[in-house]
């Protein structure tokens, strides 16, 4: 049983109470309660019954946090998929030969100095590139273009704390092969997760 355009326009002032921030959120619960609606009105409900159902017994927080948990774990499968795309490679390869050269040009003997201009470096372009989404509120109000950037920001906060010169001495590299690497791997969660996030905006922009 369909619903009519009116009743849509009912399901959708059901959510005016402000429990839901994000809009793509929205239209998915929209969706949601008005497939629920229908179920309900082809077992002999009322659309005004069916509709008290679903205000009284659903949870609409909850449905916002599971989605948000379930887009924030998508998007981390998405960066990690970002990073093997060879043109994100190359890229991150040639970003990683010159800041390389720069770290042994000015600060070759402390590795100490260069891991830190190395981390705060990377953290303010990832910071960065985190906050596109905060530019307008129609981003700040899509939970992709949210998670992206939360996701990107989480990935290098977590690195920047983990990986130290100091914790990674067991590896048995030294200190200008550990900085090479965590250069790269900080390239690369750069470049994967704008990459990401800049699809995210592009895809909103255009909708």
């Amino acid at each position: 049983m369909s619903l009519s355009t009116n009743q849509i326009n009912q399901i959708q002032s059901s959510l005016a109470s402000g429990n839901i921030y994000y809009d793509d959120i929205k239209d998915e619960l929209v969706d949601h309660r008005a497939s629920a609606i229908e179920r309900d009105m082809e077992e002999g409900l009322t659309f005004e019954q069916a509709m008290s159902n679903q205000l009284k017994n659903f949870n609409e927080s909850k449905f916002q946090r599971e989605i948000l948990l379930h887009t924030h774990l998508g998007m981390l499968k998405n960066i990690f998929q970002e990073m093997g795309n060879f043109r994100i490679l190359f890229k991150v390869l040639l970003m990683t030969l010159v800041i390389v050269g720069f770290m042994n040009l000015f600060a070759a003997e402390n590795p100490a100095y260069s891991e830190t201009l190395l981390k705060v470096s990377m953290m303010i372009a990832i910071t960065l590139s985190a906050i596109l989404g905060l530019f307008s509120t129609r981003l700040m109000r899509n939970s992709q273009v949210m998670a992206a950037g939360n996701t990107l920001f989480l990935m290098g906060s977590l690195s920047q704390y983990f990986l130290r010169l100091e914790w990674l001495q067991w590896t048995g590299f030294s200190d200008q092969v550990l900085l090479h690497g965590l250069t790269f791997w900080f390239c690369l969660i750069l470049t994967a997760g704008f990459r990401l996030l800049a699809n995210r905006i592009t895809k909103v922009q255009t909708i």
